[in-house]
């Protein structure tokens, strides 16, 4: 009787370990199955995160076309009336104190928003559009082609070129070029600026 009772107790003991090596193996798989399901949904985050801002930047430049059109029909660019500020309606005769940023010059009126001092166009999309028109010119008065950027005007050596100035003109007859700034935010905090020269 004691001999059939050893032999017993001793297979007990190796199903029981193998029982733990089973389970953790088993904890293992499922630790590691779930680091990779969270490596998973931090990935379509962040796929969807840079979707979002891609469709925002796409947006973004569709509603700064919209200012460009609102800005053509509510300023008027032919002298003298673009020889003075025009600030209500968010039209300077010559450049704003600015913020440096990565993507330009943005007028500081612009970057605070300052009521009064900026343009406002209508967005499709639920966006907020705000924009600046800055005559680049040194200082209001009467622009010529001599103190003014004018249009096809290009930088050599960090200083002006105007060939043939007295033929750069717009079709207005400003012998300036006019340089747009728009800010759009969206939903969710996001901002975006765009700038471009107007014609």
């Amino acid at each position: 009787m004691h001999a059939s009772v050893t032999p017993l107790v001793f297979h007990s003991n190796r199903f029981r370990q193998g029982g733990m090596i089973s389970t953790l193996m088993a904890i293992i798989v499922l630790v590691v199955s779930l680091l990779a399901a969270l490596a998973l949904m931090r990935s379509v985050d962040t796929s969807n995160t840079i979707a979002g801002s891609l469709t925002f930047r796409q947006s973004a430049l569709q509603e700064a076309e919209q200012a460009y059109v609102d800005a053509q029909q509510k300023i008027t660019f032919t002298q003298p009336n673009s020889d003075n500020d025009q600030a209500t309606l968010g039209y300077y005769a010559e450049p704003q104190p600015a913020t440096s940023r990565s993507t330009g010059d943005i007028p500081n009126v612009l970057v605070n928003k300052t009521s009064g001092s900026i343009g406002t166009a209508t967005s499709s999309n639920g966006n907020t559009i705000t924009y600046v028109v800055e005559r680049l010119c040194p200082s209001s008065g009467t622009a010529t082609p001599l103190t003014c950027i004018a249009p096809g005007a290009s930088l050599l050596g960090g200083s002006l070129s105007n060939q043939n100035s007295d033929n750069l003109t717009f079709s207005n007859g400003a012998y300036a070029a006019f340089r747009l700034t728009v800010r759009v935010d969206g939903q969710k905090g996001t901002t975006a600026y765009v700038q471009t020269f107007m014609r």
